[in-house]
């Protein structure tokens, strides 16, 4: 860490630290941490966030499950263990 340099105004790192993630890096401050991502990574994360969301109002219009519903969806995915005779 003797690489990173502590000014008023941040941190400074050394590119040497980002180089083979692509020629564009984004930067972004989250409240206690600075975030340096690819642009891939920043579009795969972007999607995980847009199934999330997806995945969360269908959840939502389906409404709560019943125990009897989670039991059954439970019983018909759990399968057999191998017993030893």
């Amino acid at each position: 860490m003797k690489a990173v340099k502590y000014t008023k105004d941040g941190v400074v790192i050394p590119s040497a630290w980002v180089k083979g993630w692509g020629k564009p890096v984004s930067v972004r401050r989250g409240a206690y941490m600075v975030i340096l991502e690819s642009p891939e990574r920043q579009a795969s994360r972007q999607r995980l966030g847009r199934m999330i969301g997806k995945l969360r109002r269908s959840a939502q219009e389906l409404g709560p499950l019943t125990p009897d519903q989670i039991a059954a969806e439970v019983a018909a995915v759990r399968t057999p263990r191998a017993r030893r005779p």
